[in-house]
Parts: structure tokens; C-alpha cells; sequence
């Protein structure tokens, strides 16, 4: 991993001690200082601040969406600080001295001084691979079981089960935290590399926990700041807002990457990955579809929520940072084009048509590439070897 950047100079900062703390109608509270002008936090901070606590926020337009740090008055006992700051690329788990394993998160843009962000894998797991955020681990009914699933389940069936129960939540009237459970717990095992992950913390609570899509997002923690400043030590996550964008684009059928039940539609251009399955995408595929998908003309529409993704991959002995956007899996729709399965059909059968021809295509190609040909002279030494003349005019 590369190492950390330099530590951003600390600008003028708003601090003081709060007195009161008054809800607005914006998703923000108002927070009254003593002896300094009011300052605006978001409205989950709020519910965890109080009279008495001191409260450190970089000057700027946008108080509410930026770098906070708060230090609890003497009175509290679960808390001592909270932090809340836009956070970039975080590492893959690692060991510590003690061997205890956890991960950093890098503080993009730092103006209080912190660059980086010390999360123990334990606080992963209770945040990001558990069902009810207030229970022990111990006593958390597995993700398989909120999604209603046996953990031998195909992606299709996952799928399929969590629209059921999403629909059953709504009917019931259940409460927010319900259905925000069933689709925390879906997008964590329809993620292949997270759920393994996750079947891994049933095996073993202890084992290594992953930062889900590798950061980019706001993230709000309890904890401690390091002795020089630089490093908070999270306890806890009280919350995190990863960074998402709506997106519709039509995708070309031919760039899929078909296997046994899924299929990976990478778009270089746009930095885009979207998994999808045969439940979202009703059309049966096998991965005898990379033989001839290049004959398929058709393309379907993509309607999904991005989350920002990356990690870092050894390039030329240097780290490089690689970014993307991942379609959630619980916000995906695919529309088909109404004459798909035709256009199936008729990229087979051609597929199939030209197979029988393929050693005479091999030696066309031997040809050309040792010297250049003239279409009449390729037509003329086609038909010399007795092949179909129509193949010329198809391909």
C-alpha cells in the first residue's frame, strides 16, 4: 500500500461549547454556542450531542457537510469524541502489533488536521454485516435468515426472495429500520467478494472484515483522536453515507461477460460495473454465450444507483489507485428490448452456421495477415474451395 499523504493545513476553524441543540426542517440541526455564532450538524450528529460538549468545524458555506469533530462534556460516559469526515479509498485488513486486525480510511481534504481514520474490523463487522445494529454479534439472526434464503441460494433466487419480502414489509407497514435491514443484508450477499466475507465472520467473528466497495463516502464514528492529532481511533460507526448517483444508459448485450448465472457488463469508458443475474435480466444465458455475443446487436437499458468503488493494484512496481462506479444490487432494473429473444435466436444460428466453416475462416485469416488481399481476390479464393458465395455477402 502506498503511504498516507501529508497532513492538510489546519484553516480557520468554528469552535466552541454547545448550550442547546434545536432540530430544523432541513435534515439538520442548529447548534447555539456560548460565546460564537450557531453552527448547523446533521440531524443523526444532533442526536448524539448535548450541553456542554465542545465542537470544532472548518469555516465554509456548507457547515453541515463537512469535517466535525466534537468532544463530549465530562458527564458522558459511552462517548468521549465524535468525528465525522468525507473519507476516500480504505485498505484491505491488516494486522497491528498486537495482531489485532483492522483497516485506515483515508480523510479526504482534512481541514481540522486528521488524515486518516483507524477502524478495528470488529467495528465493520457491527455496522456493515449485521442485521440489528443494537445487538451483540452473538445474538444477530444471520443475513440469510432476513432475507429468508438457505446460504446455498443462486443470485436469481436471492434476488427473488428479497422483492418477496420487500413487498411483504410494505404491505405490513413495517418501520424504516426494517426495510433498510433487508436491504443492507441483500446487497452484502449479492455481492460475491462480501459475501464471502460475510460467510467467513459465521465461521469465525475474529476473521477480517471489508470495507464495503472500499470507501469513498461520509463516515460519522465514536472514538478518540490520536496524542499528534493526525489519526482517529473509532470505537464505533454511528453512520456512514457512501457516495451514490442515480444512472440510466443503454448497454450493449455484446460487452456482457457471461458465467453460470450472472453476467458483468464493464464500460471502461463510463468506469461502470453492473452484476446482474437471471431474475433482473429474464433472458436464460450459459457462458456458451461469449462464443457469439459479438453477433448480437441488441441492447438493454440500464436503470441502477451507483456507489463510488476502488482499490489499489500493482502496476509497473507502483501502486495505482483504480476507480469505478458498482451498480447496488438492490437498486437495479434492466429493461430488454421486445425483440431480444429473435435476435438471439438469429446470432446462434448464424454462430452455429459459420462453425461448420471455421478451418476455412482459419486459413483466410493465415492469409491475409502474411499478405494483403483484394475483396475480389478473397471472394474468388472462397469460392475456389467450393464454400457457400452467400457466406461473402454475411460476414
Amino acid at each position: 500500500m502506498p503511504a498516507s499523504g501529508q497532513p492538510a493545513t489546519i484553516e480557520a476553524v468554528h469552535h466552541g461549547s454547545i448550550t442547546t441543540v434545536r432540530p430544523t426542517n432541513s435534515g439538520t440541526a442548529e447548534c447555539a454556542l456560548g460565546k460564537s455564532a450557531p453552527v448547523l450538524v446533521p440531524a443523526l450528529l444532533a442526536a448524539y450531542l448535548g450541553s456542554g460538549d465542545e465542537i470544532q468545524v472548518p469555516l465554509g458555506p456548507d457547515q453541515a457537510g463537512t469535517e466535525i469533530h466534537v468532544r463530549k462534556n465530562g458527564a458522558s460516559r459511552r462517548m468521549r469524541e465524535l468525528y465525522q469526515a468525507p473519507i476516500g479509498y480504505v485498505t484491505r485488513p491488516r494486522e497491528d502489533k498486537r495482531k489485532d486486525l483492522f483497516v485506515v480510511a483515508n480523510v479526504s481534504g482534512s481541514r481540522l488536521g486528521v488524515t486518516a481514520l483507524h477502524l478495528p474490523c470488529p467495528v465493520l463487522r457491527d455496522y456493515f454485516y449485521v442485521a440489528d445494529r443494537q445487538r451483540e454479534w452473538r445474538k444477530q439472526p444471520t443475513l440469510y435468515e432476513v432475507v429468508r434464503i438457505p446460504p446455498s441460494a443462486t443470485p436469481g433466487e436471492m434476488r427473488l426472495s428479497f422483492k418477496i419480502r420487500q413487498i411483504e414489509l410494505q404491505r405490513e407497514g413495517a418501520p424504516k429500520g426494517a426495510q433498510g435491514a433487508l436491504e443492507r443484508a441483500y446487497n452484502i450477499l449479492a455481492q460475491a467478494e462480501l459475501r464471502a466475507c460475510y460467510d467467513v465472520l459465521l465461521q469465525d467473528p475474529e476473521a477480517p472484515a471489508l470495507f464495503p466497495y472500499g470507501g469513498f463516502g461520509s463516515l460519522l464514528v465514536s472514538g478518540d483522536r490520536s496524542r499528534d492529532d493526525r489519526t482517529f481511533f473509532a470505537t464505533r460507526i454511528l453512520a456512514y453515507w457512501p457516495e451514490m448517483r442515480q444512472r440510466r444508459f443503454r448497454a450493449p448485450l455484446r460487452r456482457f461477460e457471461f458465467y453460470a448465472g450472472t453476467a458483468l457488463y464493464r464500460d471502461a469508458r463510463r468506469k461502470l460495473e453492473v452484476m446482474v443475474d437471471q431474475c433482473v435480466m429474464p433472458v436464460v444465458w450459459d457462458q456458451a454465450w461469449n462464443q457469439w455475443k459479438h453477433r448480437l446487436a441488441a441492447k438493454v437499458q440500464v436503470d441502477a444507483t451507483f456507489v463510488r468503488a476502488g482499490k489499489y493494484r500493482m502496476k509497473s512496481g507502483e501502486w495505482d489507485q483504480v476507480e469505478w462506479e458498482s451498480a447496488l444490487p438492490s437498486r437495479l432494473e434492466i429493461k430488454l428490448p421486445n425483440n431480444l429473444q429473435e435476435q438471439v435466436d438469429s446470432a446462434r444460428r448464424a454462430y452455429h452456421y459459420l462453425g461448420r466453416y471455421s478451418q476455412a475462416l482459419d486459413r483466410i485469416r493465415a492469409r491475409i495477415e502474411r499478405e494483403p488481399m483484394e475483396k475480389s481476390n478473397l471472394i474468388g479464393l472462397w469460392e475456389s474451395w467450393e464454400y457457400p458465395a452467400a457466406l461473402t455477402s454475411q460476414n
